[in-house]
């Protein structure tokens, strides 16, 4: 097989074709009654990265990748059918071989790391992945699968030919560079309100001269001195170009008598990205086995190991913020580059330019600490046992065990204020810190039991085909937790927790969860073109009260292969029609349904200091502030589906259509109550979110002959979102998701009835009814006195994608296109860029005096009526002609606050992209070159990811995928100092033995 066909396959191109569906129970695609898109190994691997959940991205309809950002070791985030939950889990279940995997993420110094999942698996190990979108599809998991289920079938021992086994080797280099940068201004230098300031950590002063200046504190005698001119190249010069390495060397084949299989393989992978002095670094090592033994015709065992451990090293700039923080607020005249070499004090604290909270990035890449070191083991030992031809007896049992140590530290600054010669309002000691030492480790283990009896037999001449599979699931899950810190470091460099002055505080947590499922499958087959097909599970969860904890799970599908009651012909060869209908579930947290206890607290006797217990050996535990609920039911999602698959012209136009309408109900969340009752939340049911949509994949193969190909796919994807009910009871009618908050500029994302998820509020301007701005008596636009919706939600209006292929001979060109419009995110990139004055969009009128247009002098009240329903009351006293200033503070103050008189909305930007995901460039070398080097196959390829990126007009900050909050619901907000997006090109050898 070609190692670079890249082209993604539709379900009617391989009617015969086995794909592996939940449970792993196997199906050919034409009776599938659902939506499911199976990836193969070469369309997994195209782009070389080093996490395969990427490798998705644009290529299945209803699918939406979000890569948090660029940094070595990020985290992915996959949305199926849009958000559901509104406070649990909305990513899907990655089940590998049969065995579900547990997936973590946590968040660093502004990084989202991924722990476990499939950033621990070699993408080369991968054989394909099977994505199944509705719940029809996904009902044989129960309460695990409301978010889909992504199954991945790992590569497995086979023959070769004449031989029995084959060596494998994959390696490649890559180099990545900085692609998406902040526009900034080259017009104005270091300054505030118009006036030049020695110590500003912004560009508010005035218009370049070019002349000598200086700038910074005076120090011993000293003072730097520069020309005041832009440095038009200031971020990008700050950033290096990173170089990450992999290599992947694989064993595979069969015993003599065909009765054994192995496959052995072995990867690393390094990664040293973009911040400067190879501080931000990944590394991983997997080992992976999978054998087979078939001691009689009636017996089969199987067995799988995975091991990886991978080491992560991030920096951030100061207090716990990501580099490209400090970076965004140099002023345009002053170069950052020059204070790479640490040699003198105004590169470090105790001299720096500014005392206004930032450190010099390049000290603080040398004296932070961001450190995570994690391992995961998980495999599988199977027995299927053949009493007769016609039925299969499996048990399966799988684990995953996964641990992370995490280590963040800032050091400790002592600065005296009198080593400054002359006071410029500069004092060195604002910079002063205790220093910190926090250790989070975290180990988790997942148990899962599958026995499971597969009947399947044909009747009636071969007409009637019955497959039955019924079994049983138990599952257990486990988690450790401990967390501890000290402050006041004594040493510097060195991260123990052990250095600390003060008393380390230490906690730790632990939670234990098990599920038992009872399920079954049927499906019934007429003459190859009706099947039936009915799903049933019952889960019995500890997570739930005990006389409350069953729930059942039902699914049903049809599939009807209509063209085989149409003569054949040369326009239409396939048409299937398919319906659906499924429930699945989202499980409770453990320990929602009873009081929760931590060790306690109390207030000193004379005084409001609190002292935490144990104290004088006397040990004290007390109830947490939430309440749990006994009546608490898993999150049920209920989906209904259509669809249909078409083929046309010798498959050369492939059509795979569906609709879908999923409902989830019972949404548990952590409800505020009056502190008064001792509580400050309860835990309940409420609510029901809603997703309906369309997804169209076309894949077209316009020409097609002995050594030349060309393939097109298309993929399409609409989905509607929308929260239809909250409690009665909820302050406002809705639920605080996440928020930013900074005064004017404050940012929130609501749960709100009758709108889609995602909702944005913030601060708005006050607006007549004939739509003029109304400003103060200091001409500054007068804002909403509470957060109002902006009418603007994270969710995407369509999101689509455009693969391409050409093939002739042993030469192969493909690329891959990923597309998305609408959808807001919060920038706090954006929000600092323009605060300090560097943005390119402050340039606002050169900066000179206006009066706001449009705009009247009036103010607003705000009552409310017998019925507490509000009323709004709009005062015009007269025309506005008071004009705002930059060196009396106005124009920045308008300009931070309201931006183009849009308040905290003017920090939302639109997250509409065009990417250009990848470009590959391959060729095979004709078997008659290697033969002659003792070689099977030889591929060289040569690679770019993230080739291009168009963004929205208003964009001109970060990339629209970017996020440091976090990768599921949370995640969608947008991003605080994400750092900048990459283009990645390299190339890739090949080589089989």
């Amino acid at each position: 097989k070609n190692g670079m066909r890249v082209f993604l396959k539709s379900d009617a191109t391989a009617l015969d074709e086995v794909v592996v569906t939940a449970m792993g129970i196997s199906r050919q695609q034409k009776t599938l009654g659902y939506s499911a898109q199976t990836l193969d190994d070469a369309e997994l691997t195209t782009g070389k990265l080093t996490d395969v959940t990427g490798a998705l991205a644009g290529k299945v309809a209803g699918l939406q990748i979000n890569t948090t950002s660029s940094d070595p070791g990020q985290a992915s985030s996959v949305i199926i059918r849009g958000i559901s939950s509104i406070n649990g889990n909305n990513q899907p279940l990655y089940v590998v071989d049969g065995v579900p995997l547990q997936t973590t993420t946590f968040r660093t110094m502004g990084h989202v790391q991924a722990m476990g999942g499939l950033s621990s698996i070699n993408p080369n190990d991968i054989e394909s992945m099977t994505v199944l979108k509705g719940a029809a599809a996904t009902a044989l998991y129960g309460s695990r699968a409301a978010n889909g289920v992504i199954v991945i079938t790992t590569k497995s021992g086979k023959k070769q030919g004449e031989r029995n086994f084959q060596i494998t080797y994959d390696g490649s280099v890559q180099w990545r560079n900085v692609s998406t940068l902040p526009k900034m201004q080259n017009k104005f230098g270091q300054g505030w309100n118009g006036t030049q300031t020695f110590i500003e950590n912004g560009s508010w002063g005035p218009e370049f001269d070019g002349s000598t200046q200086v700038y910074g504190p005076i120090w011993n005698h000293q003072q730097l001195i520069h020309k005041y001119e832009a440095v038009e190249d200031n971020i990008k010069d700050f950033f290096e170009t990173g170089v990450s390495t992999s290599h992947s060397v694989a064993l595979n084949g069969v015993s003599n008598d065909n009765k054994m299989t192995y496959y052995l393989s072995y990867s690393y992978s390094s990664d040293d990205g973009i911040i400067p002095h190879d501080k931000d670094t990944y590394n991983r090592n997997t080992i992976a086995y999978r054998g087979s033994y078939d001691p009689t015709n009636w017996l089969k065992v199987s067995s799988s190991v995975n091991f990886a451990k991978t080491k992560t090293n991030t920096v951030g700039s100061y207090q716990g913020a990501s580099m490209i923080d400090g970076v965004l607020e140099f002023p345009r005249d002053i170069s950052l580059y020059d204070r790479r070499n640490l040699d003198t004090a105004f590169d470090t604290p105790e001299a720096w330019y500014t005392p206004y909270g930032i450190t010099n990035p390049y000290w603080a890449i040398e004296n932070n600490y961001d450190h995570n070191d994690s391992k995961q083991f998980f495999g599988k030992i199977q027995a299927d046992i053949k009493p007769i031809k016609q039925l299969t007896l499996t048990y399966r049992f799988g684990f995953d065990y996964t641990d992370y140590d995490y280590k963040q530290g800032e050091p400790k600054i002592a600065l005296d204020d009198a080593l400054i010669n002359e006071d410029y309002g500069y004092a060195p000691s604002n910079m002063n810190q205790a220093g910190y030492v926090y250790n989070r480790y975290m180990r988790k283990y997942e148990l899962n039991h599958d026995f499971l009896a597969s009947f399947a037999d044909k009747y009636l001449d071969g007409k009637l085909d019955v497959n039955v599979n019924v079994g049983v699931n138990m599952n257990e899950r486990y988690s450790t937790v401990i967390v501890g810190q000290t402050d006041e470091l004594t040493f510097d460099n060195f991260w123990d927790l052990s250095n600390g002055s003060t008393k380390t505080t230490l906690e730790e947590a632990q939670s234990k969860r098990r599920l038992v499922g009872l399920f079954g499958d049927v499906t019934i087959g007429w003459d190859d073109m009706i099947y039936l097909g009915f799903t049933a599970r019952n889960d019995w969860s500890s997570t739930l009260p005990l006389e409350k904890n069953s729930f059942f799970y039902p699914g049903a599908t049809l599939s009807w292969i209509f063209t085989k009651l149409i003569p054949e012909n040369k326009i239409l060869n396939f048409g299937k029609i398919r319906l659906a209908y499924g429930k699945t579930g989202n499980d409770a947290e453990p320990y929602y349904i009873y009081p929760n206890f931590e060790q306690g607290t109390a207030r000193a006797y004379y005084g409001l200091d609190v002292a935490k217990f144990p104290m004088n050996g006397i040990n004290s535990f007390q109830a947490t502030t939430r309440i749990g609920s006994n009546s608490l039911k898993p999150e049920m999602t209920t989906e209904f589906e259509i669809g249909t698959n078409l083929s046309f012209l010798d498959n050369r136009i492939n059509i795979d259509f569906a609709y879908y309408n999923r409902t989830t109900d019972d949404q548990i969340f952590s409800l505020p109550v009056d502190p008064a009752s001792g509580y400050t939340t309860m835990v309940t049911n409420f609510g029901k979110v809603r997703n309906k949509g369309i997804e169209l994949l076309v894949n077209l193969t316009p020409i097609r002959t002995k050594d030349f190909r060309w393939e097109i796919g298309f993929n399409f994807a609409k989905n509607k979102n929308e929260v239809v009910s909250l409690p009665e009871s909820l302050e406002g009618g809705k639920v605080n998701i996440y928020n930013f908050s900074a005064g004017d500029d404050a940012v929130y994302m609501y749960a709100e009835q009758g709108k889609p998820m995602g909702e944005f509020y913030t601060y708005l301007p006050e607006y007549t009814a004939d739509g003029k701005i109304i400003v103060d008596a200091n001409g500054q636009p007068v804002l909403t006195p509470s957060v109002k919706d902006t009418g603007k939600n994270v969710n995407a209006d369509w999101t689509g994608g455009i693969t391409t292929a050409f093939t002739y001979k042993g030469l192969s060109l493909s690329a891959a296109l990923d597309i998305r419009k609408g959808g807001y995110m919060f920038s706090r990139s954006k929000n600092l860029a323009q605060f300090v004055g560097n943005a390119e969009a402050t340039l606002y009128n050169d900066r000179r005096p206006f009066v706001i247009p449009n705009s009247v002098l009036g103010s607003v009240d705000y009552t409310t009526d017998d019925a507490g329903k509000e009323i709004r009351t709009v005062n015009v006293t007269g025309e506005n002609t008071t004009p705002i200033y930059l060196n009396n503070s106005s124009y920045q103050n308008w300009f931070n606050n309201f931006g183009a008189n849009e308040g905290g909305e003017f920090y939302l930007i639109d997250r509409s992209y065009v990417k250009l995901r990848n470009i590959t460039l391959a060729y095979t070398l004709p078997k008659s070159i290697v033969s002659k080097i003792y070689l099977s196959d030889v591929t060289l390829s040569l690679f770019c990811n993230n080739v291009f990126t168009w963004t929205a007009k208003g964009n001109k900050y970060v990339d629209p995928e970017g996020s440091t909050v976090g990768n599921d619901l949370s995640g969608m907000f947008g991003e605080l100092y994400v750092n900048p997006a990459c283009r990645m090109f390299g190339f890739n050898v090949g080589l089989k033995f």
